[in-house]
């Protein structure tokens, strides 16, 4: 009996070292490794860099010649400048990115598509054939995309075109002014009030103004603007793709972007990195513009209302961004 449990005891070792032989030949054989994950920990160490933020400080010492204005850095909300800035004033066109921000929220929800072809209102018509607004001579026996609408609204400021889309979102002006507002109180825009779609005064619209009353007009503070403009372009950042757009074509005619501030516009104000956004002028408002300039992954949101030439309010935004950027240079 004890004979037979040597032998077995030894059957047993004899198994197990060959089969630890196989195993460490098969594992030099295949150059087997062990897994990076089980390398010792300092060989895992990742090299290490430094970063650094590049701050823009408040440009306390500067006065810009407009009725109000606003600057601000997107990275964090930083208030850059600021004048008057919670006082509402006439928005003029720079109202229409409101409208830019409800067609755009139509598109997304599947309620409009770009290539969809509409025609045009008696309303709209009128207005984009009364001479001294901005327009693109819309014609009533033609069909028109949203598409071709929305880039003469967002590139030329054609309130026809402008019209047409909040008629065509809401069924009426009107219905489409009730949304305007809505988003306005939605957005936390505390000193904003909307009549029309456009910007236009009341009385500009004669028998057609539909809400407030015949003097009224759209009325809102540069903070509520900055605000907006910066929603616009975080929600549709499609946006800046057609607000950059130096030339729009529609039909036989060529139109140049209202923005002069975009690279090769116009020699004076032109602004490396800008590409956006609107610009605004009746009588009562001045000259306006709401801009976004990006430099070195920072962006700036400008707001420049009522200036007494057109020229003035880039002349002035640019001098923000030169000021703000120029620090970081220095």
């Amino acid at each position: 009996m004890r004979q037979s449990k040597k032998i077995t005891i030894l059957i047993l070792l004899l198994m197990i070292g060959c089969g630890l032989y196989f195993f460490i030949k098969s594992a030099n054989e295949s150059n087997t490794q062990l897994p990076v994950s089980f390398l010792p920990l300092q060989q895992h160490e990742v090299e290490s860099k430094e970063f650094s933020i590049k701050v823009i400080h408040p440009l306390t010492e500067m006065n810009i010649n407009a009725k109000a204005a606003m600057l601000i850095d997107t990275r964090d909300g930083s208030i850059l400048y600021e004048k008057n800035s919670d006082e509402p004033f006439p928005t003029a066109s720079m109202s229409k990115m409101m409208t830019e921000y409800l067609v755009l929220e139509a598109i997304k929800e599947g309620k409009l598509a770009w290539e969809q072809s509409i025609t045009v209102s008696d309303y709209a018509y009128t207005i984009s054939n009364t001479p001294g607004f901005a327009s693109v001579h819309l014609q009533k026996d033609q069909s028109y995309t949203i598409r071709d609408l929305f880039h003469a609204m967002a590139i030329h400021s054609a309130n026809g075109a402008t019209i047409a889309l909040a008629e065509t979102v809401s069924g009426s002006e009107k219905d489409f002014v009730e949304k305007m507002n809505g988003k306005a109180k939605e957005l936390g825009l505390n000193n904003s009030k909307f009549v029309n779609s456009t910007g236009l005064n009341n009385e500009d619209l004669g028998e057609y103004y539909s809400t407030g009353a015949p003097q009224d007009a759209n009325e809102m503070s540069a903070k509520d603007l900055a605000i907006l403009t910066r929603s616009l372009i975080t929600q549709f950042p499609e946006i800046l793709n057609v607000s950059s757009t130096h030339k729009l074509t529609f039909g036989d005619q060529t139109y140049i972007n209202t923005n002069l501030m975009l690279p090769g516009n116009n020699e004076q104000v032109s602004f490396e990195g800008v590409d956006g956004l609107k610009t605004g002028f009746t009588d009562e408002a001045g000259y306006c513009f709401s801009g976004t300039v990006e430099r070195d992954d920072i962006r700036l949101i400008s707001v420049v209302m009522g200036t007494q030439t057109s020229l003035e309010r880039f002349i002035e935004t640019k001098r923000l961004y030169e000021a703000s950027f120029g620090q970081l240079e220095n």
